[in-house]
């Protein structure tokens, strides 16, 4: 399949950042790789491989990015309040460097967001902060609350990254009424160590009356990769 590696120099992060392409046109997915990972992790994973009938004949075209979580939730040589701001930082570098150039290179006004792991929480939390961003949210044996990446230290910066605190309390109308447009897929495995996660955020989805899937595959796993990738393949067919 067609691949492509994009980079520059993030203004957001003071720091280059790569973006890998898959595919030439058909609707565009981004995609965030597990804990600390770069923008071929998927392709290193056979993730590409998993869909890769629908990058080679049109369907879909993959934006991969580079992770930063070493210099946020998993960079304990930091203290928590940095760790919250990179992650911010982070955040700014996707909504406003990689979205604008996936949908200026991309014409498809439909944006699949996905990850795994931590690239689970990403897709999600960017979901439901930026609903008119995206149409399409897939969450992977996510980690939807991640107080415990920051060593019981806790304000306001971790309160609206936290989307199992925020949401909960979230009454404004008008930010329900987007997040209610987006298809939330929530994806699991029976001895998954993050299935909590995904039920406890299903429940909240619920309480806010956000339609969504909860998918929990009765299937125990030890070779996580191999499950993600056929989990991809459902949820993105």
């Amino acid at each position: 399949m067609n691949k492509t590696i994009k980079k520059w120099r993030s203004p957001s992060l003071g720091k280059d950042m790569s973006l890998a392409i898959y595919g030439e046109s058909g609707t565009p997915i981004l995609s965030f790789p597990t804990r600390g990972k770069g923008c071929e992790q998927w392709e290193e994973q056979s993730m590409t491989q998993a869909i890769s009938k629908q990058l080679e004949n049109g369907y879909n075209q993959l934006f991969c990015i580079d992770s930063v979580d070493d210099e946020s939730f998993l960079n304990t040589d930091i203290d928590p309040a940095k760790r919250i701001t990179r992650h911010i930082q982070y955040e700014s570098f996707i909504i406003d460097e990689v979205v604008p150039y996936i949908k200026s290179n991309n014409h498809i006004d439909y944006l699949i967001v996905t990850g795994v792991d931590l690239g689970g929480y990403h897709a999600v939390n960017l979901a439901l902060k930026y609903p008119k961003q995206f149409g399409k949210a897939i969450g992977i044996s996510g980690v939807y609350d991640v107080k415990h990446f920051l060593d019981e230290f806790y304000n306001e910066d971790i309160y609206y990254n936290n989307p199992a605190d925020y949401l909960p309390n979230l009454n404004k109308q008008s930010l329900l009424s987007e997040i209610r447009k987006i298809d939330f897929r929530l994806v699991s495995f029976a001895n998954d160590q993050r299935r909590d996660q995904a039920e406890q955020m299903s429940n909240i989805l619920r309480m806010k009356f956000i339609e969504h899937e909860l998918d929990i595959w009765d299937i125990d796993e030890s070779e996580e990769w191999e499950l993600w990738k056929q989990m991809l393949k459902t949820h993105i067919i």
